[in-house]
């Protein structure tokens, strides 16, 4: 029988379950190594094994490439994708944004992120990869809101689900790369932002 554990990033995998330990050590050595600025070229498999004091071998049963193990060191740095839960839209809104805040907020994580994303021209196969594995999963439940706003009539039935995506993350991921992200409690910094995009900033109706 097989059986799942999960992944950093949320994903279950199927198979004989791994060493935690092991794994959690290769996987903070490959962040360590993006924390302190190496280039993403100049990382290899044997540096990784050789920070978490692993064998070469132990890294290959898990990844197949030094990529897939890069793109599941940046997915730890996130939360898994919340479950969409909540009674209405804006609540809904606030609990998928509040990760995001959540994960910005940590400078570390952030910093070795949009390092990561700057280098991504150089190698367009990793940063695709993360988008797909990570990036668009996260916004696929922001589209998940929307769109179960749009069927329950709270919101209009013309609004582009991507754009308030984009509305509502861009500022932050702005602020990100500027080290300006707000502190203090996420769902009450993600709460401001999903107001002023359910409610706008007019005091005058149209």
């Amino acid at each position: 029988m097989s059986t799942e554990a999960p992944e950093p990033g949320g994903r279950p995998t199927r198979g004989r379950p791994r060493s935690t330990d092991s794994e959690l050590a290769i996987l903070q050595a490959a962040l360590d190594l993006l924390a302190e600025g190496t280039e993403l070229g100049d990382i290899s498999i044997n540096a990784i094994a050789a920070r978490a004091g692993a064998g070469k071998n132990t890294v290959y049963r898990r990844w197949p490439n030094k990529d897939a193990l890069l793109v599941d060191a940046l997915a730890s740095l996130n939360r898994p994708v919340p479950a969409v839960t909540g009674a209405n839209t804006r609540e809904r809104m606030i609990l998928v944004l509040s990760a995001l805040v959540t994960r910005l907020q940590d400078v570390r994580a952030t910093q070795i992120i949009n390092g990561v994303m700057a280098a991504g021209l150089k190698y367009p196969q990793l940063r695709e990869r993360y988008y797909a594995d990570v990036i668009e999963p996260r916004r696929e439940a922001m589209r998940q809101v929307v769109r179960a706003g749009i069927a329950s009539g709270e919101l209009r039935p013309d609004v582009d689900p991507d754009a308030i995506g984009n509305m509502l993350s861009g500022p932050l991921i702005t602020r990100s790369i500027e080290s300006s992200v707000p502190q203090g409690p996420a769902e009450e910094i993600a709460a401001e932002l999903v107001d002023v995009i359910l409610f706008g900033i007019s005091r005058t109706p149209r």
